[in-house]
């Protein structure tokens, strides 16, 4: 254990001792807060994988207390079974000759930076209104991912980190950007018989979503691209540049990925959950004679690590609601703001945009967070008399920012946990301390040169 290692230990204990001694929390509520952040910091702190630092973290918490029901219903979790679908049908991608096909087009078109850029820009945003889960569209956009990386090798980390951040961004785009909007509008319908509509909701968050997308591809451009890696010399020169129809497996895996993101997108209409829907699909794509690839290679291709670390950590954000330690937090802030009876606007703005843009470091599960806060700001907007709507909005919004770690979004942990990490924690602390104040000062920009005007004025 280095010095470093051991001061953060000491702090690590000073923490525990201080919840322990100085909240009004139950035992088991005490417990789930120290234990969560013992899984945030064998994550970040250390070199141990993903999965291993949140069971370790959950296994002791279950012998100080917490009960073992919570490590077996761990697995039981929606997106963790949409990860190992989406997984299975990166991997019939690749295998099927698809992402050949892809290396080589990019291999003819993408020579230049702004042509590759604008490439990765606009299929982005376009799969942010098609695909209806940020996992869902970052899992869509691994086999891209590696055949830029292909092509362009020494800016893998650049690419690891754009594209997972412009899915983030592009979650802003349409209602459904995130399943959390879902979540936020229900409770808006539920405790104030108003709702957003698909429409409003594009016409409010689709300007803010290109915005944020266009500062971020500048931001990390500025900060990782390598311009000596572009140039106009193909990377397969020893493959035949023949334009051969695409084979049986390929039309096949192509048609299936038609399938899947078309009941994706009408998952409305038909009632299956987006993760059933993933799942199936991967199953018909590893079916003998119907599919494109065996079960032993779908198997092989799902990131097991990653996939234990979700379960984990979205168990240990759970408890966290379960024994009221959100609770606890939301009153003694309450209790705190209610001193302010004649605030104004501008403060109630900025309060609702810092909360909820940071609460990603202290809440890792985006639905989490629009669970934990929707309701809390809209107590918010009844105690000072605000618009529902508005506030919700701006709420969803502010949550959807969730850059710092890769713990704080499924997105970029898929990103993350690829061979050879390539990026590190400290590579997206660095661009979040840019993006994360930019974020909110174009929230607040919004609010004042489009929301306002367009029906989303707080008063």
């Amino acid at each position: 254990m280095t010095n470093k290692q051991l001061i953060y230990l000491c702090l690590y204990f000073v923490f525990s001792i201080v919840v322990f001694l100085y909240t009004d929390l139950p035992y088991l509520g005490q417990l789930s807060l120290i234990v969560f952040v013992l899984s945030l910091g064998l994550f970040l702190l250390t070199n141990m994988p993903a999965g291993l630092s949140a069971f370790i973290a959950l296994v002791i918490g279950i012998v100080l207390g917490i009960p073992e029901k919570v490590l077996f219903e761990s697995l039981n979790e929606q997106v963790v079974w949409l990860m190992i679908g989406a997984f299975m049908i990166s991997a019939a991608v690749e295998i099927s000759g698809l992402l050949d096909r892809l290396i080589h087009w990019i291999d003819d078109k993408c020579h230049t930076e702004n042509k590759m850029n604008l490439f990765l820009f606009m299929i982005v945003q376009l799969i942010s209104i098609l695909v209806p889960s940020t996992s869902g569209r970052a899992a869509s956009m691994l086999p891209i991912y590696k055949a830029f990386s292909t092509r362009f090798q020494s800016n893998q980390k650049y690419f690891a980190l754009l594209i997972p951040v412009l899915i983030l961004m592009g979650a802003n785009l349409t209602l459904i950007g995130a399943g959390s909007h879902i979540v936020g509008i229900g409770l808006l319908k539920g405790q104030t018989n108003e709702t957003i509509s698909y429409v409003d909701f594009l016409i409010w968050g689709s300007p803010f979503g290109i915005i944020m997308g266009l500062i971020s591809l500048i931001v990390i451009k500025k900060m990782f691209f390598i311009k000596n890696d572009i140039n106009d010399q193909p990377i397969l020169n020893n493959v035949k540049r023949t334009r051969s129809p695409l084979s049986v497996k390929e039309q096949k895996t192509l048609l299936y990925l038609l399938i899947t993101i078309s009941l994706w997108i009408t998952e409305s209409i038909h009632g299956f959950d987006i993760a059933f829907i993933t799942i199936a699909m991967s199953i018909v794509m590893m079916t003998p004679n119907v599919g494109v690839i065996s079960w032993k290679q779908g198997l092989q291709s799902v990131s097991w690590s990653l996939i234990f670390f979700v379960a984990g950590a979205t168990a240990l954000g759970e408890l966290l609601v379960s024994y009221k330690v959100i609770q606890y937090i939301q009153e003694n802030l309450f209790g705190y703001l209610s001193q302010f009876e004649n605030i104004n606007v501008q403060v109630i703005l900025l309060i609702i945009v810092i909360i909820t843009v940071t609460s990603h470091l202290y809440v890792t599960s985006h639905t989490t967070r629009a669970v934990v806060f929707v309701p809390l700001f809209l107590l918010f907007s009844d105690m000072f008399n605000l618009n529902p709507v508005a506030v919700v909005f701006i709420t969803l919004m502010g949550t959807n920012y969730c850059v710092t770690f890769p713990v704080s979004s499924k997105a970029l942990l898929l990103f993350y946990e690829q061979d050879k990490k390539p990026f590190k924690n400290k590579d997206l602390a660095k661009v979040s301390s840019i993006l994360m104040p930019i974020y909110m000062l174009i929230m607040i920009a919004c609010y004042y040169f489009w929301w306002q005007y367009t029906g989303l004025s707080l008063r």
